[in-house]
């Protein structure tokens, strides 16, 4: 198997969220009876890539012919109320090697008390939420694949991302938003356009285009007049530390929503997100401009890897 030559994150937390917010049940251990390794490449891809939410990393078997009948292995750490899951089935990293590999077609999760559940999935480049038969009261969790798509080009089946929910659900930031941007850095595959802050992937960018980004905003369309009640922001290029200080990064940011109102918050030189309470606004979009710019050791790009809001 080949894959693009792509930048593997050596450290991303999860986006922290308080209990009183968050229905995402916490994963204490991940592990697999099959793994994919490039000796080559010296690339693991093992199952801890599935939680780091990013585009480029994945959970991939290891057995050459898709991999039917070995399983993800999920801990929780304690008993937990599990009612729903989320998965990216395949290999996220654009359309292309999304259709080469293996999609899952078909999962089998199988409890503690002996149960299971087969699910079924869609053959679609998009996370579906899943919503188990009856809550189950349990510590651990198997999932056995157990049909597949075939892709085009390999017989592996990739997995990029998976999550856990109570009855809550996701407590979901907007999704479906859209932005534009005073200037991009151009390239012929459109790779740092604006849209790439807001596609959900933290190892994605925005990276402006002449200057150092301190002239420069992106303007996130919501959709439709929404009531916000926070902001994240993943800030610079967080792939390796030398690449996080090697670009540019603000230090500030101010909103400014569609009803002329404005909030600013200092940022934290760290390349996780951040998330950030807002006061009560009701705003249809949000220009996002950039202060107090961070130059980087090596570049004078400014790099932003992901914007995010919540109602």
């Amino acid at each position: 198997m080949t894959f693009k030559s792509i930048i593997i994150a050596i450290s991303l937390s999860l986006l922290s969220l308080s209990a009183a917010q968050a229905a995402q049940l916490p994963i204490a251990e991940i592990s697999s009876n099959s793994v994919l390794k490039d000796k080559d490449k010296g690339i693991v891809y093992g199952p801890s890539n599935m939680l780091d939410q990013q585009s480029a990393t994945m959970w991939v078997e290891g057995e050459g012919n898709a991999g039917l009948g070995k399983y993800i292995s999920v801990k929780f750490g304690s008993e937990v109320s599990l009612s729903q899951f989320r998965i990216w089935a395949g290999c996220f990293l654009d359309a292309d090697f999304w259709k080469r590999h293996n999609r899952v077609k078909a999962l089998e999760l199988k409890f503690p008390d002996f149960t299971s559940e087969r699910v079924e999935l869609k053959d679609v480049m998009e996370p579906q939420l899943i919503t188990l038969k009856e809550t189950k009261q349990v510590s651990s969790v198997k999932i056995y694949l157990r049909d597949f798509y075939k892709g085009s080009t390999w017989n592996d089946t990739a997995i990029t991302a998976l999550e856990f929910f109570d009855a809550k659900g996701p407590e979901s930031y907007i999704e479906g938003t859209d932005a534009s941007a005073s200037s991009h850095y151009p390239d012929e595959d459109n790779l740092y356009v604006a849209s790439k802050a807001v596609d959900g992937w933290l190892d994605t960018h925005w990276v402006n285009g002449p200057g150092s980004g301190a002239d420069d905003h992106i303007e996130v369309e919501l959709g439709s007049p929404r009531s916000l009640s926070a902001f994240g922001i993943s800030m610079g290029n967080g792939a390796t530390e030398s690449f996080f200080k090697g670009s540019n990064r603000a230090s500030g940011i101010e909103l400014r929503f569609s009803d002329g109102s404005t909030q600013s918050f200092k940022l934290v030189d760290k390349p996780e997100m951040q998330r950030f309470e807002l006061k009560p606004v009701r705003s249809s979009s949000v220009r996002v401009s950039f202060s107090g710019i961070i130059k980087g050791a090596s570049n004078d790009d400014l790099y932003v890897g992901e914007l995010r809001f919540w109602e």
